[in-house]
C-alpha cells in the first residue's frame, strides 16, 4: 500500500536487518555486578546513538514530531518493561545481558500479540525496536548508521522494515523512496516518510526477495505500486507523471495561501493540526488559517515527569504567538487508550473506559494545572478549548464548573484571562453524535474526530491490517452521524469542525462541504491539495453528490462513486483509495 504520495524512478539499496546472533551464557555468580553493569553501559551507548540522530536532526531541519518519537525512544530505553526486566533476568537466572533482554523482548512481544487495539500493537513494536537497537549495542555495533553507510544519495531504500529512528537516519542521506515488506499507513514510519515527502509503498509480500541491490525500480506511493526492471517505455511514462507531479506542486505552492472558497463563493476555513508546538511554522507554510487541533498530550506522555504549570504556559503562549492573527484550538489532554503516563497518579487505576475527559475529571490537579495554563496563556492569542471524548451532559455540567472555578482562582490571585475564550466539544462516539443537539446548545462550537467515531461506530480500527476493507468512512451510519452533528451545530449556530484523517483525504471534500462543515483541520502536507479541490468546486454540485449517494445502501457502493468522481474531476489531485489489499512486487 501507498502511504507516502510521489513518484520516483531509482536504484535500489537493499537494508539488511539480519537479526543479532544471540548465546545463552550461564554466568557465575561473581560475574553477575559486572554483567548488568555491561546492560547499563550499552543502554548509555544507545541514548548517545539517539542523541546524535537528535543533534543532525536539529540542525538538518527535523520537526517537533521527528524529535518526539526520538525522546519516546530514549524514554523507552530505561521503561521498566524492558531495562527492569532484563536486569531482574539476569540477576535471578544467572544469564548473560544478550540472552536476559532477548528473553525481556519475547515476552514483550507475547503481551501486545493478545491486545486486540493496533494503537498498543504498535507501542509494542517501538517497544521492540528499541530493544534491538539494545542488543546491538551489546554486540558491539555503532548504532543507527552502521547498517546504512554504504546508502548513497537518490537510492531506494528497500527492507523488510525499518524502525522510525532508522528511517530518520536513512533520511538524512537524502533518499529518494522506502519500499518495506511490513508496515502499515499509520506507522511511526510511514509518519517519517510523509513529513520528510519521502515516496514509500509498504506491506509488500516479498519484496525483500525480489528485489536486489541496483536493481532499477519504480516506486509509486500514489498507487501502492512498484515495478521492479521497468522497460524503457514504463519508464517513459511514470518521468512523465513525475514530471507533471513537480509542475503541479509547484503551482499548489504559490496558490498555498489563497483561501478555500467554492466557485460560488462559500469560504471553508482550513486549519492544520499539531503534535509540537516546534511545528507550528509549517501550517502558516502550507496555507492554514490557524491550528484546529493542539493534541497536548503529547507534551505529557513518554515523560518520567509531568509539565507543570508554567512549562505549559510557555508552550501554549509560544504557539499563540506564532499562530496569530489566526485561532489557535487546543485539545485538553486526551489519555487513556494508546496514551499512558509514565508516571503514576495517586489513587487513580487506569481502564480501558477511563479516557480523555473521563480522566481529567478523575485527576483534577493534573487537569486544574492545564487549565490554568491554558487560561493564562488566552490573553496571549485567539484561544479556542477544546474538550475530548464527551459524551454526556453531566461531563459537560462538569468541565464547566471545573473551568469556572479555575478562572476564579486565577482572577483572585491577580493573573490576567481572557474574557472571553470559545468552549468546543469534541463528537468521537456514536453518543455524542446522538446527543449533538445538546452538546451544541452548551458549545461554542463543535469538531468531529472522525478516527474515533468511525472505529466506534463500525468496531474496527482504521489501521488494522487483518480487516482494513472494514474501515468505511462513508459508511452510511457514519454518514448519518456527521450529518446529525452538523444540523445540531447549524440549528444552535455554531461552528462544526473536522479533524480526523477524513479531512486530509482529498477525496472526501465534496461530502464534507455538502454535510456542512464550516472548517476542516488536517496534516500540514495536505492543506494544499484540500484547498485546491474546494476552490475547484461549488456548493451546490456537492450538494447533488450527496444527494446521489443518499440513496445507496452499501459503503462500498458509496465509495466506488465518490472514488470515481472525484478521480474524473480532479485526477491530478486525488488518487484512487486503498481499500483492495496491498499490492504484491512484480
Amino acid at each position: 500500500m501507498g502511504v507516502a504520495p510521489g513518484i520516483v524512478l531509482g536504484t535500489a539499496a537493499r537494508v539488511d536487518r539480519s537479526p543479532v546472533p544471540i548465546e545463552h551464557v550461564h554466568l557465575p555468580q561473581s560475574l553477575l555486578e559486572s554483567e548488568v553493569s555491561r546492560l547499563y553501559e550499552a543502554v548509555e551507548r544507545a541514548e548517545a546513538s539517539i542523541d546524535q540522530l537528535e543533534a543532525s536532526l536539529e540542525s538538518g531541519g527535523g520537526t517537533g514530531e521527528h524529535l518526539g518519537i526520538l525522546g519516546a525512544h530514549r524514554v523507552m530505553l530505561r521503561d521498566p518493561m524492558l531495562l527492569g526486566e532484563s536486569e531482574r533476568h539476569i540477576r535471578q537466572q544467572a544469564m548473560n545481558a544478550e540472552w536476559a533482554v532477548s528473553e525481556t523482548l519475547a515476552h514483550i512481544g507475547e503481551i501486545f500479540a493478545h491486545i486486540e487495539d493496533p494503537f498498543f500493537r504498535e507501542r509494542g513494536s517501538d517497544v521492540e525496536h528499541v530493544g534491538d537497537l539494545l542488543l546491538r549495542m551489546l554486540s558491539g555495533e555503532d548504532g543507527y548508521d552502521n547498517a546504512i553507510e554504504d546508502i548513497s544519495k537518490g537510492a531506494v531504500v528497500v527492507a523488510d522494515g525499518l524502525s522510525p529512528a532508522e528511517a530518520l537516519a536513512v533520511a538524512r542521506r537524502s533518499v529518494s523512496a522506502f519500499v518495506l515488506e511490513h508496515g502499515t499507513v499509520t506507522s511511526h514510519t510511514a509518519i517519517v516518510a510523509r513529513s520528510m515527502n519521502i515516496p514509500a509503498v509498504v506491506a509488500v509480500p516479498g519484496v525483500t526477495e525480489h528485489i536486489g541491490e541496483g536493481d532499477r525500480i519504480i516506486v509509486d506511493g500514489d498507487e501502492g505500486e512498484i515495478i521492479i526492471s521497468p522497460s524503457r517505455e514504463e519508464e517513459l511514462v511514470y518521468a512523465r507523471r513525475e514530471r507533471r507531479q513537480r509542475a503541479f506542486k509547484r503551482a499548489l505552492r504559490q496558490n498555498r495561501s489563497k483561501p478555500a472558497t467554492t466557485t460560488d463563493g462559500h469560504e471553508v476555513i482550513i486549519r492544520g493540526n499539531l503534535d509540537f508546538a516546534s511545528d507550528v511554522s509549517r501550517i502558516g507554510d502550507a496555507g492554514g488559517q490557524g491550528v484546529g487541533l493542539f493534541r497536548t498530550e503529547f507534551l505529557f506522555i513518554d515523560r518520567t515527569d509531568l509539565p507543570d504549570e508554567e512549562e505549559q504556559l510557555d508552550i501554549y503562549t509560544r504557539v499563540l504567538h506564532a499562530a496569530s492573527p489566526h485561532a489557535v484550538t487546543i485539545r485538553t489532554l486526551d489519555l487513556g487508550g494508546d496514551k499512558q503516563l509514565r508516571t503514576e497518579r495517586d489513587g487513580i487505576v487506569m481502564s480501558p473506559g477511563l479516557r480523555a475527559i473521563r480522566y481529567c475529571l478523575r485527576d483534577r490537579v493534573l487537569f486544574d494545572a492545564q487549565l490554568r495554563a491554558l487560561l493564562r496563556a488566552s490573553v496571549h492569542g485567539e484561544l479556542r478549548l477544546l474538550i475530548p471524548f464527551v459524551t454526556s451532559m453531566s461531563e459537560v455540567r462538569r468541565v464547566k464548573r471545573a473551568i469556572s472555578e479555575v478562572r476564579e482562582k486565577l482572577v483572585a490571585e491577580g493573573h490576567a484571562v481572557a474574557d472571553d475564550i470559545p468552549l468546543g466539544f469534541m463528537v468521537e462516539v456514536p453518543g455524542a453524535a446522538l446527543i449533538a443537539e445538546s452538546l451544541a446548545a452548551e458549545a461554542d462550537f463543535l469538531s468531529v474526530g472522525t478516527n474515533d467515531l468511525i472505529q466506534y461506530t463500525l468496531a474496527i480500527a482504521r489501521d488494522d491490517e487483518g480487516v482494513t476493507g472494514l474501515y468505511q468512512p462513508l459508511h452510511p451510519a457514519v454518514m448519518r452521524l456527521l450529518e446529525m452533528t452538523t444540523r445540531a451545530a447549524h440549528a444552535a449556530e455554531v461552528p462544526v469542525s473536522i479533524c480526523g484523517e477524513m479531512a486530509a483525504d482529498p477525496r472526501y471534500a465534496l461530502v464534507l462541504l455538502a454535510l456542512g462543515f464550516n472548517e476542516l483541520s488536517m496534516t500540514a502536507s495536505a492543506i494544499p491539495l484540500v484547498k485546491e479541490v474546494i476552490r475547484r468546486s461549488s456548493k451546490e454540485e456537492s450538494l447533488a453528490l450527496l444527494e446521489h449517494i443518499r440513496g445507496m445502501t452499501h459503503a462500498t457502493e458509496i465509495a466506488d462513486h465518490v472514488d470515481s468522481l472525484m478521480i474524473d474531476r480532479f485526477s491530478d489531485i486525488v488518487r484512487p483509495s486503498m481499500r483492495s489489499a496491498p499490492r504484491s512486487a512484480r
